[in-house]
């Protein structure tokens, strides 16, 4: 009997190990500070005032001329994109879903975060943009970028709105 008992728990500590070693090879690690309460306050953040603080800078403040005010602007979609992603995988990892809701509605607004940096790079890389009369006029391009970025960010805000009223 101790020969059959002993050779069971061989067999389970052997297969224990095992699971543990698959696990563990296939498991990602995230830094420590990402919990879901910080990615929440993330989110709530570039949502909220992130948005509002880059909407007015492109209606009103936005001049091609001022080089400054375009490079902080794309390291702020740089940052948050980085950051953004970060929460996306540890979501994507940890609690199977995803920072802006869905995987297709997260792209979409990492897309648009990536596509008004872009403009904004070509702008204060010298890029002209003629309008009807012939002069550099590039506020309709960087306005038309976060129109879309701006367009999406309420959708998926107006989505967890509803989510929270359901709840």
């Amino acid at each position: 009997m101790d020969v059959y008992l002993s050779s069971f728990r061989a067999a389970l500590i052997t297969g224990l190990f095992a699971v543990f070693a698959t696990t563990t090879a296939t498991a990602k690690t995230h830094p420590s500070y990402l919990t879901d309460s910080y990615c929440n306050s993330l989110v709530e953040q570039f949502v909220d005032s992130g948005m509002r603080s880059l909407g007015k800078y492109v209606n009103e403040n936005f001049k091609p001329q001022y080089k400054g005010g375009i490079r902080n602007t794309i390291n702020f979609l740089n940052q948050r994109a980085e950051w953004l992603g970060e929460c996306d995988a540890y979501w994507a990892d940890t609690a199977s879903t995803r920072v802006f809701f869905d995987e297709k509605n997260t792209k979409a607004i990492f897309d648009a975060m990536q596509a008004l940096a872009k403009e904004l790079q070509m702008v204060r890389e010298g890029v002209e943009y003629p309008d009807e009369t012939g002069a550099n006029n590039p506020r309709p391009f960087i306005k038309s970028r976060y129109d879309t970025l701006a367009q999406l960010v309420d959708q998926h805000h107006t989505r967890m709105l509803m989510k929270k009223q359901f709840q």
